[in-house]
């Protein structure tokens, strides 16, 4: 009875470890996949992922359960609003589980100014 009891407590806690490494995995892929599509897609000189988490978070903004920001450096583009939305129809047709991002922010950055736009399960906050 004792060894079954171990057995049992052994595969409880193996199946614990492989769930724990799907899902780190899963939200690994989603970031990295995010980050491939804004550098293969936006005409900027950089592209940087600043914050990527999952979980339970409180702020000033809100509460979120996952949350994404982006910086992009001296991008070309003739409007935000326009670029914007393009960059939000790819990301919703590349990257799986984007829409469940509930905080996703991109902020344009160049030598005259800052502009941020936020982004909330793939739909733009304007």
């Amino acid at each position: 009875m004792k060894k079954q009891l171990v057995l049992f407590s052994i595969g409880i806690l193996a199946g614990i470890l492989v769930y724990a490494m799907y899902v780190g995995n899963k939200v690994e892929d989603k970031s990295n996949a995010i980050l491939k599509v804004l550098q293969s897609n936006c005409e900027c000189d950089q592209v940087k992922q600043f914050l990527y988490v999952k979980g339970l978070a409180s702020s000033e903004k809100g509460i979120s359960t996952e949350t994404a920001e982006y910086e992009l450096k001296n991008c070309k583009y003739s409007d935000l609003t326009t670029e914007a939305n393009r960059i939000n129809e790819l990301l919703i047709k590349k990257v799986d589980g984007y829409q469940e991002i509930d905080r996703f922010t991109l902020e344009f950055v160049n030598r005259n100014s800052s502009k941020q736009v936020t982004i909330s399960n793939g739909n733009i906050n304007h």
